[in-house]
């Protein structure tokens, strides 16, 4: 990953390389790369205990996401266990709130943006919503998530000249979508928002009150809201997902001591 803030910026959390960014410092990205548009490369994801589950058994999803530029921390979940690896995320990046910010910051260059996600009536609405919010940021073109890999190569080669790609359709499709994005329009800036963004901006879901986000159990909102389609992701995920991060720290540790062993060995042999 290619960044421009202060170090430490990148943590590996065992299979996936995360940024230890604040939403201040993404959107100092984001100006960066409108600013540049050689800058490369130009994909924003996001990064939480669901989709780090996936990734794991994944691997074209932990390529594509070991290979942009920014893969903030999405979930709280991430911030915390950050500290078994040596290093603090200084806030959530939460993707909602994160590019809200950005639709109202008042320090950002004009742009152009097509979205992509969801329903055609919740993206248009959403797109709506984004016009009404932001001075800077003039949404082109909303186009549903249940498009074909083909539609979408073919929609994205007809805006080559667009300076945002917004996607939020779950993952891994997102990143998926994002990587032909980003092979069909090089110069723009692809940002997974999340559907769930889309869905909040549309109105079709009811975000988490503040004090539910701040105290990192917007997870639980989410789940009292909707517990049919999320228990499982809820209540099986995260258990296997703090085994998963326990693991991956111990088998780094072990890593790091066999090496120092063998490092011991050659200084003593000469070698």
């Amino acid at each position: 990953m290619l960044m421009s803030a202060k170090e430490p910026y990148n943590l590996n959390l065992g299979l996936i390389t995360c940024s230890t960014i604040s939403i201040s410092r993404l959107l100092d990205e984001v100006r960066l790369l409108l600013s540049d548009r050689h800058l490369s490369p130009r994909t924003l994801f996001c990064l939480n205990a669901h989709i780090y589950n996936i990734a794991h058994r994944d691997a074209d999803l932990r390529r594509i996401l070991n290979a942009a530029r920014v893969v903030s921390a999405d979930g709280m979940a991430i911030v915390w266990v950050s500290r078994l690896f040596g290093a603090r995320i200084p806030e959530r990046c939460n993707a909602t709130e994160a590019f809200r910010t950005f639709l109202q910051a008042r320090n950002v260059p004009s742009s152009r943006a097509i979205i992509v996600g969801m329903s055609e009536s919740e993206v248009r609405s959403a797109a709506g919503s984004m016009e009404k919010m932001s001075t800077h940021c003039r949404i082109v073109e909303a186009i549903p998530g249940f498009l074909s890999d083909a539609d979408y190569r073919m929609i994205f080669s007809s805006h080559t000249d667009i300076d945002f790609i917004l996607l939020g359709m779950g993952t891994p499709k997102t990143e998926r979508i994002a990587e032909i994005a980003s092979e069909a329009s090089p110069r723009a800036i692809i940002w997974h928002i999340g559907a769930g963004t889309i869905r909040i901006l549309a109105g079709t879901m009811k975000e988490a009150p503040v004090f539910w986000r701040r105290t990192g159990l917007q997870w639980l909102h989410r789940l009292y809201c909707d517990p049919v389609n999320l228990w499982s992701r809820y209540l099986i995920g995260n258990p296997l997902f703090i085994c998963r991060i326990v693991w991956a720290r111990l088998r780094g540790c072990r890593l790091a001591a066999s090496s120092k062993i063998s490092m011991r060995q050659k200084d003593k042999t000469g070698t």
